[in-house]
């Protein structure tokens, strides 16, 4: 697919130059030790240019301008790196040990330097360095250690990580690279190709959008080299044809503490994102238990509208827990002014995820000029089968089978949305149900103990039934919502009306002209891709429209539930919520008791 950028995209002003760290020899005497990790989640850019298109006198500036589009992800600073045909730029935030850990990590060998840029964290580099010998970190940074790896262990280095990343690293000669993404893309990465041969990689698209013209999102749980191309790494033994699940709930709790526990480390005060929904209120029930152990208090982090669902659950769960609780209450008129905004970091046009955003992009405004760091509780939807129209699968094998499609979908959907309105505010989001060793753990459950059976049985039974007497009733048992009723019943229909007022009549009757591909129903969809065009000329195909909002548009059954036909009119959705449809939606928010179980 051929993607014309647009040289109308942003220009940022450049940032001063950052910090390169060199590295002697692997094998010298008298490195420096460091104990302590640092984590820097950020941007970085990184072009191989082996037949030298771009003049070296003009690689500097032109990589570290491109860098300078992703400044939200690393406001810290910038790190820059030049080899013979390698140019590598990275954007820090550094969120452990400050003082060290400069990306890009160069390593000073006998045939030439060696280097990595990587955003993310690599959660179980001690261990790494443990199983194959390596030596101490010298930057201590966990991102050394896929420096280390590549050079022990080639491309196979990546079926031992566990974290969240996407990373580009060069040999010491310069003759070998590889670039990899995290198992399932809660981290981006992007790959463009541009003219002489050029092949480009960058965590956001719009470092890349006028320099390439192709580019492709790097596939979650894949390696890339220059000789093999892509090469998916993660297969796990679930996404076999002939997996059986058949385990029960026995280890699951204690998968998800370790990860709650291997993703809380950090230098700086760090938080979670409390929606008022199961998923949050399980997660921020382990993280309790992680830092009653330390002392400390958890810091906790709501968005919705005064009196909404979401804000009257999260509130019984920061009392319950005893947190230090912040909320951020939206007026409508906010939401529309913020559409740009949110257009721009997502990277999108699609209409359902740009709604669902809106509500993050505000929660983690809040968040971020608090913390450094949260946890979320993205990616149990998915593992459970918490989405409504999972209530008409058929059998367990067709259950089954839609947990491991939508699955697959979470890297452009769920990650994608946790990770750009997060960083478009200079913070980490970390999500512990995507660790793989809980992913493993929750898909070898039989379907028989995830299957919705009325009110039997509802939706995400078995992680309930888990954390039943540990989360109040009220929100144990609170039905699944989608995050536009959650937070608010009015807000949704007054963006729509706000959005279609900004779009004409005679603008909107040449939609199939302006847009032939994925052609706007409406004006709100009109107006989210005129935005979107502003900043992303040339990348209509790139979006896969309702592939992941639209969940049960691509499920083996038929349901009501989230189509395009059930969600035509979502302004009716949120008059019914208003009228009663929900009970969490009435309650008044100074009330201390909700009802056990909304309709």
């Amino acid at each position: 697919m051929s993607l014309k950028g647009s040289t109308a995209a942003l220009r940022l002003s450049v940032f001063n130059p950052g910090g390169l760290v060199k590295i002697p020899s692997r094998n010298s005497v008298g490195s420096r030790k460091n104990t302590r990790s640092v984590v820097r989640m950020c941007g970085f850019i990184a072009v191989r240019d082996k037949n030298l298109s771009i003049p070296l006198d003009k690689r500097e500036p032109l990589v570290r301008e491109l860098a300078s589009r992703m400044v939200t992800r690393g406001p810290d600073e910038t790190g820059f790196y030049g080899g013979d045909v390698w140019a590598m730029g990275h954007q820090r935030l550094s969120i452990m040990d400050p003082e060290h850990g400069h990306q890009p990590i160069v390593y000073e060998e006998e045939d030439g330097e060696a280097a990595v840029v990587a955003n993310g964290e690599i959660y179980n580099y001690k261990e790494l360095r443990k199983q194959f010998g390596l030596p101490e970190g010298r930057t201590g940074s966990d991102s050394e250690v896929l420096l280390q790896l590549y050079q022990k262990l080639g491309p196979s280095m990546c079926q031992h990580l566990n974290g969240i990343f996407g990373f580009v690293v060069v040999s010491a000669d310069g003759r070998s690279m590889m670039a990899a993404r995290d198992h399932c893309g809660i981290k981006p990465l992007y790959v463009g190709y541009g003219q002489g041969g050029s092949v480009w990689f960058a965590s956001e698209l719009k470092s890349l959008v006028d320099q390439c013209d192709r580019i492709d999102e790097f596939p979650e749980g894949h390696y890339w080299t220059p000789e093999e191309g892509f090469v998916r790494w993660y297969k796990p033994a679930w996404d076999r044809d002939d997996f059986v699940p058949t385990a029960g709930l026995e280890g699951i709790r204690d998968a998800l503490k370790a990860a709650v526990r291997a993703q809380c480390m950090s230098d700086v005060p760090f938080g979670l994102l409390l929606s008022g929904g199961l998923d949050s209120a399980v997660i921020g029930t382990l993280l309790k238990e992680v830092l009653d152990e330390r002392g400390e208090q958890m810091l906790t982090f709501t968005i919705g509208q005064a009196g909404s669902p979401d804000v009257t659950a999260a509130r019984m769960m920061a009392e319950h827990w005893g947190s230090k609780h912040e909320e951020y209450l939206f007026e409508p008129e906010e939401a529309f002014a913020v559409v740009e905004k949110v257009i721009y970091h997502l990277e999108t046009y699609e209409p359902e995820l740009i709604r669902s955003a809106i509500p993050n992009f505000f929660l983690a405004r809040l968040a971020g000029s608090r913390v450094k760091m949260v946890l979320t509780g993205e990616g149990s939807d998915e593992l459970f089968g918490g989405y409504l129209y999972f209530r008409d699968a058929p059998d367990e094998a067709a259950f089954f089978k839609e947990l491991r499609r939508i699955f697959w979908h979470l890297h452009n959907v769920n990650c994608q949305r946790a990770d750009r309105m997060t960083m478009a505010h200079a913070l980490e989001a970390r999500v512990p149900f995507l660790d793989p060793n809980v992913i493993d753990a929750v898909m070898a459950v039989s379907p028989s103990l995830k299957m919705i059976d009325g009110e039997a049985r509802p939706e995400k039974w078995a992680l309930r039934t888990l954390f039943d007497g540990e989360i109040p009733d009220p929100v144990l048992w609170r039905t699944k919502a989608m995050q536009c009723e959650g937070v608010g019943m009015t807000w949704v229909s007054q963006l729509q009306r706000m959005c279609a007022a900004a779009v004409s009549d005679d603008e909107f009757a040449r939609a199939a002209e302006l847009f032939p591909i994925n052609t706007p129903h409406s004006k709100e969809e009109f107006y989210y891709r005129r935005i979107f065009d502003k900043y992303y000329s040339g990348l209509d195909k790139f979006i896969h429209v309702w592939e992941g909002g639209c969940r049960a548009a691509g499920a083996a059954w038929e349901s009501a539930a989230y189509t395009r036909a059930g969600l035509a009119d979502v302004d009716q959705l949120g008059r019914g919520l208003g009228e009663g449809g929900s009970d969490l939606a009435s309650v008044d928010e100074e009330d201390a008791a909700l009802p056990a179980r909304s309709a």
